[in-house]
């Protein structure tokens, strides 16, 4: 519950931690569906995402203005890698890629979820 002595700042950072709670509950097992509900297109975790995203717009902008800052330090062209790390092979990039959008109805690397 929050009283009136909280600022807005207050209310929406305790939405978005309670928001990262769920998704931490909610989110998708090895099979894609959710743990909690059972279903591979999780309401409750859709509804959390969408409170996150509600709530960040105040950090994008310095977040915009600091990738801006990067790309026009490098020239528009990727950074470099600290000395000594190799850069990512396809199949890690696409390991990775399936690993973290496995709610997604096609995984970034363009297979099929699993159900």
């Amino acid at each position: 519950m929050t009283g009136p002595f909280l600022s807005l700042a207050q209310i929406r950072n305790r939405l978005v931690l309670t928001a990262r709670a769920v998704l931490r509950d909610h989110r998708a097992g090895p099979d894609g569906r959710c743990r909690v509900c059972r279903v591979p297109a999780c309401r409750v975790a859709t509804a959390a995402r969408n409170v996150i995203d509600a709530a960040s717009p105040a950090c994008r902008p310095a977040e915009e203005r600091a990738a801006e800052e990067i790309r026009t330090f490098y020239g528009g062209e990727q950074a470099p890698l600290p000395a000594g790390v190799a850069p990512a092979t396809e199949a890690e990039l696409r390991a990775a890629d399936d690993a973290q959008a496995p709610h997604l109805p096609l995984g970034l690397s363009g297979k099929p979820a699993p159900p």
